[in-house]
């Protein structure tokens, strides 16, 4: 029987896209958002049927994949089963509150992901979650910052295929799916049917956010990304968003989310 792989992330991570990778994979079934409610260990086998109905095709591999980026119970037999693994996928703070809003306003309408504090509140609450997952789920899950999956990305496929023991590479190419693109399982910008890692999109405004909503963010994130160093198996890069020119993270956005 097929164990659980949970992504574990928030919204504009480029989980997407490394679902989609991830479910190209031979080994792995599953590539967007179920919105399931692990409750409890029996929710397990009502992945599995939700990712034959979405994917179309019979379970086939080593891990069943589900894409969760917000708040949804996880029961804690679920996490602490051995067979149990996990990516933690995290973008720094100034890019995710900038992508959801230009998605909440150009791709994906909704009020929630217009509003800056509605947009701040539900990453804070997001990764504080998360950073309590980690020690739940210690080196049964990887860590990952979700710039290296762009800018390193050979070394990060290669780092997932050895986390996750599989018998084939990631590929850079990945399948698209029923429900690629489509709000409300992922991704809804065109750069996600690309079929390749390395899509960019064109230059966005830059929405100016108070001071007051994002330092909080910062703080959550960076007890989150600690939490996920402590516990987890981190993917180790010297490379990350603060690195870059001030010009990029107040107007060029990756779009894949």
């Amino acid at each position: 029987m097929s164990s659980p792989l949970f992504v574990l992330s928030h919204m504009r991570s480029y989980s997407s896209l490394l679902s989609h990778v991830l479910g190209s994979h031979p080994e792995i079934d599953g590539y967007c958002e179920t919105h399931l409610r692990y409750r409890f260990t029996f929710e397990l086998w009502r992945l599995r049927g939700k990712v034959r109905r979405l994917t179309g095709e019979p379970l086939r591999g080593r891990f069943v994949l589900d894409k969760i980026l917000h708040n949804y119970p996880v029961a804690r037999g679920i996490l602490t089963n051995p067979g149990t693994r996990a990516v933690f996928l995290l973008r720094e703070p100034a890019d995710v509150i900038q992508s959801i809003i230009h998605m909440g306003t150009h791709l994906d309408p909704l009020e929630q992901n217009t509003n800056a504090g509605q947009v701040t509140s539900y990453y804070e609450t997001r990764l504080r979650r998360l950073a309590e997952l980690a020690p739940l789920l210690g080196e049964r899950a990887a860590y990952l910052p979700s710039e290296a999956l762009l800018t390193n990305t050979d070394d990060v496929l290669e780092f997932l295929r050895r986390f996750l023991e599989l018998r084939q590479p990631l590929e850079r190419r990945y399948r698209s799916f029923a429900k690629t693109g489509e709000p409300g399982f992922g991704d809804p910008s065109p750069a996600i049917r690309s079929g390749e890692i390395g899509a960019r999109s064109s230059r966005r405004t830059y929405v100016p956010v108070p001071e007051s909503l994002i330092e909080p963010v910062r703080a959550a994130h960076l007890a989150c990304v600690e939490a996920c160093h402590r516990y987890c198996v981190p993917f180790r890069t010297t490379q990350t968003a603060r690195d870059r020119p001030l010009a990029a993270t107040q107007g060029e956005w990756a779009s894949a989310g």
